[in-house]
């Protein structure tokens, strides 16, 4: 009867034990979800962010380039007055 009793003590312990064994595995996880989600975060940060930058260039090329076609107008028109 006592050794029944000492090998139940033990699977209660073993199983106390695995329980704290599969909560600690699944503490980790969720936190490397949470830091998984949070370099996703930064991630489409810094997507957005880049996505702004390109549209600022784009907008600074177009302007650029508006600005040297008036610049070339203004020379025909200079060269055309002076001939």
């Amino acid at each position: 009867m006592e050794d029944r009793i000492s090998r139940l003590e033990s699977l209660n312990q073993l199983s106390v034990n695995m329980t704290r064994i599969i909560m600690d595995h699944m503490d980790a996880m969720d936190e490397r979800q949470r830091q998984n989600e949070e370099w996703l975060r930064q991630v489409e940060e810094r997507q957005r962010q880049a996505e702004e930058r390109q549209i600022q260039r784009d907008q600074l090329l177009q302007q650029m380039l508006h600005t040297v076609a008036v610049m070339q107008a203004d020379i025909v028109r200079i060269d055309e007055t002076h001939s």
